[in-house]
C-alpha cells in the first residue's frame, strides 16, 4: 500500500472518532440539560449549609434549578435522608448525627418548575430550638436532604441531589467569675500517658501588655513528672501571650491576647510534638521527648495564689484527655463535646449557675470543688462564650 493511501485511511479514522466523540459529548449535554438538581448545591456532590441555632425558630430555603427552561410543570420533593448525612461525615470526616423529626419540618411537600422557567418557587426547612435534653448529649447535630422527582418527568442529576444542612447551636450558658481566691481541685487520679490534651473557654478580665506585667496567671495545673502548668504571662514575655510548662520545657504563644474576649485555647501533646490552637486555629508548635509522663494526682483551675490579679476571670468547657486530639476534632467541638467520648479523663462544663461544685460530665464522675472554705463563686448567667 502506497504511502499517501496510509495517509488517506488514517485521516479517515480520526474524522470519524471526531465525529463519534462530538456525537457523544452532545448526547451527554442534552441528557444533563433534562437534569434537575437543588439549586443551593451549584452541583457540589459535597455541599452544605450552616445554620444557626438559637432560642427562636429558623429556617433556610431551597430551590430546584433545571439547566434550561422546562416545556411543562414539573414536581420534586425534598426528603430527609440519613444516609445523605452519612456520606457526607465519611467524606468529611466529622461526625454529625441526623436531627431528630420533631425538630425540624419542611414547608411544603412538593416543589414544582412551572413551564416555560428553570427555577422553582423557595420551599422553606423550618428549624426548632434544640431541647436541653438534645444540648446535654454533646452531639453536633445536621440534616440530610435528597431531591426526588415526584411525576417522573424530569431526571434529578445526582451530585446535584444531595445536600446538608449543619447546625450550629450558639453555645450560651451561667459561667464562673475566677479570682485570686477561688482555687478549684480537679480529682483526676495519676496517669502514666504519652498523650495528652487539655481544653478549655477562657476570657480574662486583667491581662499585661508589657514583658513581665501581670505574669504567672495560671489557669490550669497538673503535677507530675511530665507536668502541665497553663498560664499568660511570665517574667521575660508579655503578660497577655500564653505559655504552656511541660516535660522539662515551655513554649510560649505566638498570638497576644486581648482582656474581655472570648478563647477557645487547646494544648495538644503527641508525645513527640507540642501544640497551641486557639479558637481551632494552629497558633505554635514545639518538639518534645517522646517519653512517657506521670500526672497528678495534684490538678488544680486558677492555681498561682497572689500572682492572679483578674478580678472576674471566666472560665468554662474545661476538658482533660489521656489522647491527642486532632485540630479537625477540635475546630468542629469547641463548645460542647460528647461526654462519652474515648479518652475524655474529665470534662467541667462549668454551667451549674449556682454553689461550688463543678460537675464531671463524663462518666468518671470527678467532681470539682472549690478549695477555699467561706468562699463563694459567683456565677453569670445566658454568657454567650464563642465571643460573638
Amino acid at each position: 500500500m502506497k504511502r499517501n493511501q496510509i495517509k488517506f485511511i488514517l485521516g479517515g479514522m480520526v474524522v470519524a472518532l471526531t465525529m463519534l466523540t462530538a456525537c457523544g459529548n452532545d448526547h451527554e449535554y442534552s441528557v444533563k440539560e433534562n437534569q434537575a438538581y437543588i439549586a443551593q448545591t451549584n452541583t457540589n456532590g459535597n455541599a452544605s449549609q450552616k445554620l444557626t441555632v438559637d432560642d427562636e425558630p429558623v429556617s433556610v430555603s431551597l430551590n430546584v434549578r433545571l439547566s434550561s427552561p422546562t416545556s411543562e410543570d414539573c414536581s420534586f420533593e425534598v426528603v430527609a435522608d440519613e444516609s445523605v448525612l452519612t456520606e457526607y461525615n465519611n467524606l468529611n470526616v466529622t461526625s454529625y448525627r441526623m436531627l431528630p423529626e420533631d425538630f425540624f419540618s419542611f414547608s411544603s411537600d412538593v416543589i414544582t418548575v412551572e413551564k416555560d422557567n428553570s427555577l422553582s418557587s423557595p420551599i422553606n426547612v423550618d428549624v426548632s430550638p434544640m431541647s436541653e435534653e438534645l444540648k446535654a448529649t454533646g452531639q453536633k447535630y445536621a440534616i440530610g436532604i435528597r431531591l426526588v422527582s415526584k411525576d417522573g418527568k424530569k431526571d434529578v442529576l445526582a451530585s446535584g441531589s444531595k445536600y446538608v444542612i449543619v447546625l450550629d447551636q450558639v453555645p450560651k450558658q451561667a459561667v464562673p467569675l475566677f479570682n485570686r481566691n477561688l482555687m478549684s481541685v480537679l480529682p483526676v487520679p495519676q496517669l502514666t500517658l504519652t498523650e495528652y490534651t487539655v481544653e478549655m473557654c477562657v476570657n480574662m478580665d486583667i491581662l499585661g501588655t508589657r514583658i513581665g506585667q501581670y505574669n504567672n496567671q495560671a489557669l490550669f495545673y497538673a503535677g507530675g513528672n511530665g507536668e502541665i502548668y497553663l498560664r499568660f504571662g511570665d517574667a521575660p514575655i508579655e503578660g497577655n501571650r500564653f505559655q504552656v510548662k511541660t516535660m522539662g520545657t515551655q513554649m510560649n504563644s505566638n498570638m497576644l491576647f486581648n482582656a474581655n474576649t472570648w478563647y477557645h485555647i487547646a494544648v495538644v501533646c503527641t508525645g513527640s510534638n507540642l501544640y497551641f490552637y486557639f479558637n481551632g486555629v494552629l497558633d505554635n508548635s514545639l518538639d518534645l521527648p517522646n517519653n512517657p509522663m506521670t500526672l497528678g494526682p495534684d490538678f488544680s483551675i486558677i492555681s498561682s495564689g497572689s500572682y492572679f490579679v483578674a478580678q472576674k476571670a471566666k472560665m468554662c468547657q474545661l476538658r482533660f484527655w489521656s489522647k491527642a486530639r486532632s485540630q479537625m476534632e477540635i475546630a468542629n467541638n469547641m463548645y460542647n463535646v460528647d461526654p462519652n467520648s474515648a479518652g475524655l479523663e474529665g470534662y467541667w462544663k462549668m454551667d451549674e449557675g449556682e454553689g461550688n461544685v463543678f460537675k464531671d460530665s463524663s462518666p468518671h464522675g470527678r467532681d470539682a470543688y472549690l478549695n477555699n472554705s467561706g468562699l463563694n463563686v459567683t456565677w453569670e448567667p445566658d454568657v454567650r462564650i464563642d465571643g460573638k
